[in-house]
């Protein structure tokens, strides 16, 4: 019967209908990492929105299962887990340690310094190193408390992006999509000579914005157009060194098969002048 129906024009549109409005109610719930909607602002898809859940990444709750996490997981004492993404980090971070006299690194959207524990266990960093950590408040809170606990040294945290000014390293894992303001903003009071942005979903179609479930929260987001993108940092003085997939991450939006991403993508840039 649902195959005659589709086959019916007013009928297809309708069992349409009703199918995205029994996925919205889905996404509404318990459908963590899933995607809904095709937006061309942040505000429309806040607007949007289910109201199931806050929006945004600034939210104590969050904070709280990160922690549980790290508690469950025993990550402090393993000093956390690197996945297949990261190695192209890990490789270029190595080889800029091993060429250039490198004291500072920031880290925007570093979480509580996870690529801070667990890049040490692969590579060795310089001494002296100061690596900042950029995140929002109650993420930077949980932050500072388990480096206070762990007595860590050459760790900071801050909420201020602009601290990124003379910093020689940027990277930035996962965070960009998130942030509404273009990416080369955050280079307008002083531009790092390395920049590595990791699990950044890119496309070869027009940029647009989707709403993703983070569990306890929903985040607007956007998904890239991958030459546009390159092109905006290329404008500002840097050159494109590497590219490479990670095939953990994608962005798959239902009833919205053209704008899904099956791969995300990592970028090394550097600054030419």
């Amino acid at each position: 019967m649902k195959r005659i129906l589709k086959q019916i024009p007013f009928a297809k549109q309708i069992y349409r209908q009703f199918q995205e409005t029994q996925y919205k109610r889905q996404f509404a719930g318990d459908c963590y990492g899933g995607f809904w909607g095709v937006f061309q602002t942040f505000e429309q898809a806040i607007q949007a929105s289910p109201r199931t859940k806050n929006i945004g990444y600034d939210d104590a709750n969050l904070a709280h299962e990160y922690q549980q996490m790290l508690e469950e997981n025993n990550w402090e004492n393993s000093g956390g887990v690197v996945g297949s993404f990261d190695y192209p980090v890990l490789f270029w971070l190595n080889s800029i340690f091993s060429h250039e006299e490198i004291q500072t690194i920031f880290d925007f959207g570093g979480n509580v310094g996870i690529h801070f524990y667990s890049y040490a266990k692969y590579i060795e960093y310089p001494a002296n190193l100061k690596w900042t950590v950029c995140d929002v408040p109650t993420i930077v809170n949980a932050g500072v408390s388990l480096a206070t606990k762990r007595c860590v040294q050459g760790l900071d945290f801050t909420i201020n992006s602009q601290d990124v000014n003379e910093k020689e390293i940027f990277l930035s894992s996962g965070t960009i999509q998130y942030v509404e303001s273009s990416v080369k903003t955050l280079f307008k009071n002083g531009k790092p000579k390395h920049v590595l942005i990791n699990r950044l979903p890119l496309y070869d179609g027009e940029q647009f914005v989707t709403l993703q479930n983070g569990g306890k929260v929903f985040y607007p987001q956007y998904v890239f157009k991958k030459n546009q993108f390159i092109e905006e940092l290329s404008t500002i003085g840097y050159e494109l060194i590497d590219i490479w997939e990670d095939r953990v991450d994608s962005c798959i939006i239902p009833f919205h098969p053209e704008k899904s991403v099956s791969c995300y993508h990592g970028l090394y840039l550097k600054l030419k002048y």
